[in-house]
């Protein structure tokens, strides 16, 4: 089974589709679109299945952002997990992002989906669009 795995994704990697991601950055990725879109539960949601798959490092800081009580604490506990996951490697199809008037204008950083717009998990629709790429 497992040369089977390799075969497929052998296979895969020839015809120039990208390696598939983490669970981990599935799960960042899910909570930054949920933030972005003012979705506190499946913020949380994400948050939560995120507290599964996270390392030694983040999980305090998971585990912070997921029993945050509203959408504004779990934003402020965004930030420091995201400044630990911008560190590893950004996949292909993924950019890293910041916003200088997060935080206080202490400027925040996270990872998204690469598409034309930003989406700011630290305003949601009050700034959806403020900050720029990063790379």
């Amino acid at each position: 089974m497992h040369y089977l795995h390799y075969i497929v994704l052998t296979a895969l990697i020839a015809c120039g589709t990208p390696e598939p991601i983490s669970p981990t950055l599935d799960h960042y990725v899910g909570t930054q679109e949920a933030l972005a879109n003012d979705n506190f539960p499946k913020a949380q949601a994400a948050l939560k299945n995120l507290v599964q798959h996270a390392g030694p490092v983040i999980k305090p800081l998971v585990v912070k952002a997921a029993n945050a009580s509203d959408i504004t604490a779990v934003r402020a506990a965004f930030k420091p997990l995201s400044a630990e996951i911008i560190k590893s490697e950004v996949p292909e199809g993924y950019v890293r992002a910041y916003c200088s008037m997060a935080d206080g204008d202490r400027g925040a950083y996270w990872i998204q989906k690469d598409q034309p717009r930003l989406m700011n998990p630290y305003f949601g629709a009050t700034m959806l669009h403020c900050g720029v790429f990063k790379d």
